[in-house]
């Protein structure tokens, strides 16, 4: 019984956080995701930031970028 109780606890905090935690949705200049990646100026602009800023680690499979704060 007590482990019943549990989940529904557990359950009414996930509905609850649910409802009061919004979903993003991010565009930029009326752009959604797709539409950035299309766009040919977006996309060298994000390329020269990585290139300038960021770097890589790991093996070709596990790559991973590190873009430190500046």
């Amino acid at each position: 019984m007590k482990f019943l109780l549990s989940v529904i606890a557990l359950c009414l905090v996930m509905i609850t956080a649910n409802l009061y935690i919004p979903e993003v949705q991010a565009e930029v200049g009326g752009m959604n995701w797709f539409a950035m990646q299309q766009d040919e100026d977006f996309s060298q602009a994000v390329r020269l930031i990585v290139e300038e800023r960021c770097f890589s680690s790991g093996s070709f499979s596990k790559n991973k970028i590190y873009c430190p704060a500046s």
